[in-house]
């Protein structure tokens, strides 16, 4: 058997870093699944209030993502056109208010399954941006994991549970969710060609800001607490779920595409359920298996790479050479 380079075995640079970008969504998906667990455990203990651990947890990303910036020198990629970062920034940012102000007041199942909505802002927001109509199996498997949300959200097979009013929680996790989409399709946008260092400290830096100021203005009673547990537990969200997530998924946006990594994100709802199973905070129902294998599916399918058309090449025609 021969073993050349037309073997079969052997990827390309291209199709390496689309391996490798994969696996470190992975990896994202399981710390971001593990953020709402830790998130309701802290809310419902009231030692923080939402938006200021949004805030604090925001803190500590730019903290770490500015010594990141420093060591790499990325500064000197600096320049006008990370004005960008102004808006995409914001959205994150409200983004992260709607997920953990819905938090405090649903159950973590819930939230994590409604953010599923962004698998169904990334597709529209690209259309709107670029114009780029969503390919037929990434819209099945938007529709699919919204169809996976709704049954996780029922309550055993009892379906008339699902016709309830949802609670402000529902519907700031859906919006959050949404928002969230609407990020993933700007950074595939608009961050292709920008420093991955410096557009993740821009974005944290903003959104610091502007939860630190909705906090302060709005939120009562604010709740902080100076436990070193408590502590470290807000350092782990901050430098790991926070700066390191959001550089990798900058990173790999560039490789795989937008639409797909808004598809995979349902996955650390997947994990963020069996989690808060294993900790009691949840109880488990049929749902919770369907839902979660619907979701499964509609990742698989996003995956998928869609067949070529194959140009039909016309032989050139040789005149014989002159003697």
């Amino acid at each position: 058997m021969r073993n050349g380079p037309d073997c079969g075995f052997i990827f390309s640079v291209k199709d390496r870093k689309k391996v490798w970008a994969f696996a470190s969504l992975i990896v994202i998906v399981l710390l971001w699944g593990s953020v709402p667990v830790i998130g309701k455990y802290l809310l419902e203990r009231d030692v923080y209030s939402p938006s200021l651990l949004v805030a604090v947890r925001g803190l500590l990303a730019t903290i770490t993502m500015v010594i990141v910036v420093l060591i790499s020198k990325a500064y000197r990629f600096l320049n006008k056109s990370y004005w960008i970062c102004l808006p995409a920034g914001l959205i994150l940012a409200a983004a992260y208010l709607f997920q953990f102000i819905g938090l405090d007041t649903t159950t973590t199942t819930k939230s994590v399954f409604l953010e599923s909505f962004s698998v169904v802002a990334t597709p529209i927001t690209l259309l709107i941006l670029i114009k780029e109509k969503p390919r037929w199996n990434t819209s099945v498997a938007a529709l699919l994991c919204l169809v996976g949300a709704f049954i996780l959200c029922g309550e055993g097979w009892n379906f008339s549970a699902l016709f309830k009013a949802p609670t402000m929680g529902d519907i700031f996790s859906a919006i959050g969710g949404a928002l969230f989409g609407v990020n993933i399709a700007f950074t595939q946008v608009y961050a292709k060609k920008k420093n991955a260092f410096l557009y993740v400290t821009f974005q944290m830096g903003i959104l610091t800001l502007l939860t630190f100021g909705y906090a302060l203005l709005f939120e009562r009673p604010l709740r902080f607490s100076w436990d070193t547990g408590n502590l470290f537990i807000l350092l782990y969200l901050g430098v790991f779920c926070t700066a390191l997530c959001w550089v990798v998924r900058a990173v790999s946006v560039r490789h795989i595409g937008a639409v797909t990594i808004a598809v995979m994100n349902p996955m650390s709802a997947v994990f963020a359920t069996v989690l808060s199973l294993a900790l009691g905070q949840e109880t488990f129902n049929a749902n919770l298996l369907v839902g979660a294998l619907i979701i499964l599916s509609a990742i698989v399918l996003s995956s998928l790479p869609l067949p070529q058309k194959q140009t039909k090449v016309t032989p050139e025609y040789h005149q014989p050479e002159s003697k």
